[in-house]
């Protein structure tokens, strides 16, 4: 029995909140961490927090763990999460939390060039309108920032390269539980994605935090459990039921609650650009909100942070 859409619908808001939040947490958690540090932790708790999964999986059906499917779970896990999530954690840290708000938002529409680029993945002309109109909202709820300015530039760029590795994630990954169970999966990338972040961390100096105040303690626990464990449970779950493409544009939530927290936590005040974009991107949802056939040699299965 399939579970109600509006049950669905709640996950997707749910884990879109949840990663929303993530960039004011790395903000704080980078304060008295490094940010290859934080990468390599939040990898190796949520591998090891989703392992169980394998270990059913393996009782389950041995077979099923081939050489060629462990090795394409391992190089998703490098390409979906050593790398942006790196690249992702240094720019936030370099950049601002509603930069990186706005720069993964652009996620799925990267994802649909990609797509179209090297899988033939076709949309309606509607769906186009809807995805074009919540990236322009998404840049509108950030007030408009332009790039590079106040000593950004570096940052910037590396959210970029971030958001367009987890496009190419998104797009090979569409037969990803064809072989494997997608929890099970899952863990393997995590943890492939932790030892491919090993070097990196030791490269920039192998920083270990001496002293974790409540607050960046807090954040690390935030960015381990929930945003790369729960959240992407959350997310497979859904996936498992609903159009694809109609979850993948709830992603646009993020930047509306990425401000919401930021206004909660950092005790900022929205501008009339948050309100604006906002309304941008709920009609965007509107008019994506109605599933559609889609013609392609492979469906496109839409992850995020």
């Amino acid at each position: 029995m399939k579970p109600p859409r509006t049950i669905l619908f709640g996950l997707l808001i749910l884990a879109n909140l949840v990663w929303s939040g993530s960039f004011v947490a790395t903000s704080i958690a980078t304060r008295q961490m490094s940010p290859t540090f934080l990468t390599m932790t939040r990898m190796f708790v949520g591998g090891v927090v989703l392992f169980p999964f394998v270990l059913i999986a393996f009782r389950r059906n041995r077979a099923a763990f081939s050489r060629s499917a462990l090795t394409k779970s391992a190089l998703l896990g490098l390409i979906g999460f050593t790398f942006p999530v790196t690249l992702e954690t240094i720019g936030i840290h370099a950049s601002t939390a509603a930069l990186g708000a706005v720069s993964i938002a652009l996620e799925p529409l990267f994802t649909v060039l990609v797509a179209a680029l090297f899988l033939q993945q076709t949309l309606s002309g509607k769906r186009k309108f809807a995805m074009a109109l919540a990236a322009i909202g998404a840049y509108v709820v950030a007030g408009c920032p332009r790039p590079g300015v106040q000593g950004y530039a570096l940052g910037d760029a590396l959210l970029l390269l971030a958001v367009l590795c987890y496009a190419c994630y998104n797009a090979m990954s569409s037969r990803l539980t064809d072989d494997l169970p997608a929890s099970a999966a899952m863990s393997i990338m995590l943890l492939t994605g932790f030892l491919g972040c090993v070097p990196l961390w030791l490269l920039s100096g192998g920083a270990w935090p001496h002293r974790l105040s409540p607050g960046p303690l807090l954040a690390l626990v935030f960015l381990a459990l929930l945003a790369t464990a729960g959240a992407y449970l959350i997310w497979l779950f859904v996936l498992q039921d609903q159009d694809i493409a109609r979850a993948a544009i709830t992603l646009y939530l993020q930047p509306i609650f990425g401000v919401l927290l930021s206004i909660l936590i950092l005790k900022t005040h929205p501008t009339l650009y948050f309100y604006i974009g906002a309304f941008m991107i709920l009609v965007a949802l509107y008019l994506g909100r109605h599933k559609e056939v889609v013609q392609s040699k492979q469906s496109i299965d839409v992850s995020s942070r």
